[in-house]
């Protein structure tokens, strides 16, 4: 039985504050049936009551669809009953005194009544701020717990100094309580060298495009240093930064670079040596050299190709940190007139938007290499067509910069797409390559997103998308660029 009467009092709860505006307009037409006068004066002692009724019905409707939570509802009808009913007793005490004071008779009714309007109109603007405000501190407390709990560290700069600071990110500069740091210059937690960073890099970065990312050298309490993994983004006073640890990752990273270049000397040594015994095999016994001598020289050709390309893949990655600019349109007609010289059996068209481009990171010609590379080397057919392109595209009112690369061959096998989406590899799918993980780690590092699609002409479609960054170039980093 309850439970088939709970829909009706849900309903009942997110409109109450229309069934207070119906109560209303059911008194003001009360009082202009059952009271005596002129009818021109009962509709002027009605006119304000009639209009808070209106303005309640509208909010009522208004805000169902809006707001599922039938707390506001509440609040605001609570806060318009209670008022109303103060304002006609306020107005019938005041009544009392005038006839007490000056002896007069004065229409209760009328007086009550328009304490009684304008009592309601009060308790609903009350009511609505109380509303608005009740929420916005539950909403704060939410996003406060949330990064208390948080396993990075967190802290919220204004004015050059912590306003708020989470328990990871105290335990990370090994101070006991977070209430040390706050109100404490954030510059303490850096050596020099990465203040003359800060300075350099991270301040002009977050004023042009509001958010910074890299590795900084934080220092501790004890006035011991680590490497630290930051990430900062410019709000309306200030910045909030998180940060983490990284010294055994980057600990792992420079093991793995050290072996990165001992396999790939050893193995490339190796690789040189095996292509010469397969050239002598080949000239001693000229019939193995067609079934058995050059698919081995094809397969050391190959390993040798993925070596220099790891190479480069680490120099890309492992780049200068200034980032050098290019306009798109000039990054195409690179990518083009490169291809077309190295492989001019294929047909290698641009499409180019010419103006109102926004620069973008220079590294982005080597992922369109890499891309217009795979398309040629895997074709199917000797003559290939690929068309690379790239134009601004309006959607909801923001702007996207989208590279695409599409060619009319046999499409990037699913297992290597769903390796590179999905961002890891597995035993059972690992991609063909290292290079759409080369694209994929370019397009991250720079702040895009890739993606993939098939024509329905056949072929692949490879797209590259940046964000408009326009809009939040805007004032840059608030008090941060004076602190």
């Amino acid at each position: 039985m309850l439970s088939a009467l709970e829909p009706v009092v849900s309903a009942l709860r997110h409109h109450l504050v229309t069934f207070v505006g119906g109560g209303f307009l059911a008194i003001a037409a009360a009082y202009a049936v059952f009271h005596e006068g002129a009818l021109s004066l009962v509709l002027l002692d009605v006119f304000l009551l009639v209009l808070v009724g209106i303005a309640l019905l509208w909010d009522g409707f208004r805000t169902f669809d809006e707001s599922p939570s039938p707390r506001r509802t509440e609040l605001v009808a609570a806060g318009t009953l209670l008022f109303a009913v103060f304002g006609a007793l306020f107005a019938g005490w005041a009544v009392v005194l005038v006839e007490l004071r000056l002896g007069r008779s004065v229409d209760y009714l009328q007086i009550g009544l328009l304490g009684f309007t304008i009592g309601g109109a009060v308790g609903a603007v009350i009511g609505h701020i109380y509303a608005s405000l009740s929420a916005k501190n539950r909403e704060a407390t939410r996003l406060s717990r949330a990064m208390d709990s948080s396993m990075d560290g967190i802290a919220v700069i204004e004015d050059g100094e912590h306003v708020y600071v989470n328990d990871a990110y105290a335990e990370l500069y090994d101070f006991p309580s977070p209430d040390l740091l706050e109100g404490e210059s954030w510059f303490r937690l850096y050596t020099s060298e990465s203040l003359a960073t800060i300075e350099r890099d991270v301040i002009p970065k977050l004023t042009e495009q509001r958010y910074w990312r890299g590795r900084l050298t934080g220092r501790r309490a004890d006035g011991t240093t680590f490497p630290k993994e930051v990430t900062s983004s410019a709000v309306e006073n200030g910045h909030v930064i998180v940060v983490r640890d990284v010294s055994t990752q980057r600990q792992r990273e420079q093991r793995i670079q050290v072996l990165n270049r001992v396999l790939r000397h050893n193995l490339r040594n190796t690789f040189t040596v095996i292509q010469g015994h397969a050239n002598l095999l080949a000239e001693k016994a000229p019939e193995l050299a067609q079934d058995h001598v050059e698919p081995i020289r094809n397969e050391i050709t190959d390993l040798l190709a993925t070596a220099d390309k790891a190479r480069g893949l680490e120099q890309t990655l492992e780049g200068p940190t200034e980032v050098q600019q290019i306009d798109p349109s000039e990054a195409v007609r690179t990518v083009v007139d490169r291809a077309t010289a190295t492989y001019p059996s294929a047909s290698i068209h641009s499409h180019v938007e010419e103006s109102g481009l926004q620069a973008v990171d220079a590294r982005i010609v080597e992922a369109l290499n890499e891309l217009v590379d795979n398309a040629v080397e895997h074709a199917p057919c000797p003559d290939p067509t690929v068309e690379v392109a790239v134009e601004t595209v309006e959607t909801g009112g923001t702007s996207r910069l989208e590279f695409t690369v599409v060619d009319d061959g046999q499409g990037i096998p699913e297992a290597d797409r769903r390796a590179i989406i999905d961002g890891e590899e597995t035993p059972l799918e690992h991609g063909s390559g290292l290079g759409l993980w080369l694209v994929n780690w370019i397009v991250s590092n720079t702040g895009g997103d890739i993606s993939f699609a098939q024509p329905r002409s056949g072929g692949t479609e490879v797209t590259i998308t940046y964000g408009d960054d326009e809009s939040q170039a805007a004032d840059g980093l608030g008090q941060l660029a004076t602190a």
